[in-house]
């Protein structure tokens, strides 16, 4: 499928495969034998973290900005094209998504711009230290979203180069860069970053952050425009109630039909505690 779409050959038979697999680099001659190279196995292997552990990421949402509680966390695994579209599809699931009607259609804005948050995710399989033994970290918070990356940006290359969009693009990892770049997955020119940048500008949100410790490379996502959830006195509600004022931590609103829900109760006693909710001025 690959070399198809990549149009590097028409000739797909078994020999001739073999010759184009070596000259890409996917596998090695190694005495008699064939064995596939570490970019071969992320690439094209059908379960790559058998025999590389780190290739995985490990993603959750978590409850508020903190770590102490999370609503949905999941191991994602696969060859890189496998990995890169359950990353989207868990992004996806966990974040934000407003809808208006304009005219006769229904438009939907997610919280931050998925393209952004893609490339992100596609720049940090392509340029991590694949000789870390780490997992890429990807989470999701209420006002920030960190992908964390095993492997400090390649030197000479620094922070206050990549923010100002003057530098060389460089990569430890050129097989992968070239595979990702012939399927339409990143543009190995080094335009990553600015991209990035644009997708927030054009979402009214601010730069993604940079930062390296502990070895690692972290983009921060920020969204300001998060509604901070006051601190509220839950002395004078009823487990329905305080099961629904966790719902409304990380939900915008709540009905009368998701409150029976969310608390297993009828349409009566559903609208007997949001009437309360409303006179205590802990909804509107």
């Amino acid at each position: 499928k690959y070399l198809k779409k990549s149009r590097l050959t028409k000739q797909l038979n078994d020999n001739y495969l073999i010759e184009l697999m070596l000259k890409e680099k996917f596998i090695v001659k190694s005495g008699k034998n064939l064995v596939p190279t570490m970019a071969g196995i992320l690439l094209f292997g059908k379960n790559p973290h058998l025999n590389l552990t780190q290739c995985e990421i490990r993603a959750d949402r978590y409850v508020g900005d903190s770590m102490v509680e999370w609503l949905d966390r999941k191991d994602i695994h696969g060859n890189l094209s496998e990995i890169i579209k359950q990353a989207e599809k868990f992004v996806l699931k966990n974040m934000r998504t407003s809808a208006k009607v304009v005219g006769f259609k229904t438009e939907f804005k997610t919280e931050y711009p998925l393209e952004a948050l893609r490339e992100a995710i596609v720049n940090a399989l392509a340029h991590r230290d694949w000789h870390s033994p780490n997992a890429i970290l990807l989470r999701m918070f209420n006002s920030h979203i960190d992908i964390i990356n095993p492997g400090e940006l390649l030197r000479p290359l620094r922070i206050s180069e990549v923010i100002k969009d003057d530098y060389i693009p460089e990569t430890r990892n050129k097989i992968l860069v070239e595979v990702l770049s012939k399927l339409g997955r990143m543009d190995k020119r080094g335009t990553g970053f600015l991209r990035i940048r644009e997708s927030m500008k054009n979402f009214g949100l601010p730069f993604p952050e940079f930062e390296e410790k502990q070895n690692s490379f972290v983009i921060r996502f920020n969204n300001p425009k998060v509604l901070k959830i006051p601190e509220i006195n839950e002395s004078g509600l009823n487990e329905r109630q305080k099961k629904a004022m966790e719902y409304l931590k990380v939900n915008r609103g709540v009905t009368n039909k998701q409150y029976c829900s969310i608390c297993k109760t009828d349409r009566v006693t559903a609208f007997r505690d949001l009437k309360d909710m409303e006179s205590k001025c802990l909804l509107k």
